[in-house]
Order: C-alpha cells, then structure tokens, then sequence
C-alpha cells in the first residue's frame, strides 16, 4: 500500500481537492488529514480537543504529537492506500515549524507528494469568508507560507526519492 501525500497552505481548497480525488478512486484509499488525527492524538493524551489550541501547544509536545499521528498513519498504510492531507509548514506561536519531522516522514514514507497551490488574494477571500486566520493573514503572509510548503515539498520529495506535482486551484 502506498501513501500520498497533499499539501497546501490554510484557505487553498485543500479539502475540496482531496475529497474530489477520493470519490474518483478505488474503494482501497482511505483519505486520512494529519492535524485531525493529531487532534484524536491530543484528546486521547488529555492535552486538548479544540484543533486551534495545537498551534499553542510547544515544541516537545507538538512533536510527540506529530509522532504518534506518523505511527498511526504508517499502521493504517499497511492495510490501504492513504491520501494524506496536511501542511507541510505549521504556524504556531513561536514561528512557523515542519509539517512532518524527519521521523514523521520516514514513518509515513510518502510515495508522491501534491502541492496545491492559489493566487494569495484568492486564499485570503476564503479565509475571510470561513473567519480563519483572516484578521492576521495578508497576501504577502499567504505567499511567503506558500514558498515555506514549496521549500518543504521538494526536501521531503528529495529525502523520499518521490515526485512533486504541482496542482493550482482557481478562484470559486
């Protein structure tokens, strides 16, 4: 079984995308978005179950987090293929850090990865209407999170001898 791997920064329709492909494929993928089974993870340790107070949480804990969602995700590969769903670069309160450590990543061992990208004006319309992180965010902010995942992308590509498609979304 196999996992790939889609990306793209808050507010890009990474959701939509995902769940788009998932109805065009077999019955033996199983889409599966990382932060929520990070969450599952966080609840189940007693740490928290609101998924806005993760980028809250520090560094120690957010990787243990991290880790436990990996081994997870990695048990759940052996059974299916996986579209995973998640940010490549995370923003919490001390300054952005990786999606995927690189122990995350071996664990994980992504066969492809997906970038999704949109024009940073089109991002921040969608955050502004679904109220999230729209009061800090600026187009400027939305491209330079966009570079962060690119950067991230062709690392974990390259570590994982795995190919990059690049997938833009358009404005709705």
């Amino acid at each position: 079984m196999s996992v790939t791997l889609v990306s793209g920064v808050t507010g890009v329709g990474l959701s939509s995308v995902c769940q788009a492909v998932r109805g065009k494929l077999a019955d033996d993928y199983k889409l599966i978005n990382f932060g929520d089974v990070m969450l599952e993870q966080a609840a189940t340790a007693g740490i928290t179950t609101d998924r806005s107070e993760l980028a809250t949480l520090t560094q120690t804990q957010t990787r243990r987090l991290q880790r436990r969602a990996g081994e997870f995700i990695a048990d759940e590969a052996t059974q299916t293929n996986i579209i995973l769903s998640t940010h490549l670069a995370v923003e919490t309160e001390s300054g952005y850090v990786q999606g995927l450590p690189d122990e995350v990543l071996d664990d994980v061992a992504p066969k492809a990865f997906i970038l999704v990208e949109a024009d940073p004006e089109t991002i921040l319309n969608r955050r502004a209407e679904a109220h999230s992180g729209a009061a800090t965010a600026t187009e400027r902010k939305i491209a330079f999170e966009q570079h962060l995942n690119r950067s991230a992308a062709l690392q974990y590509a390259r570590d994982q001898d795995a190919p990059v498609q690049f997938l833009k979304t358009k404005a709705v």
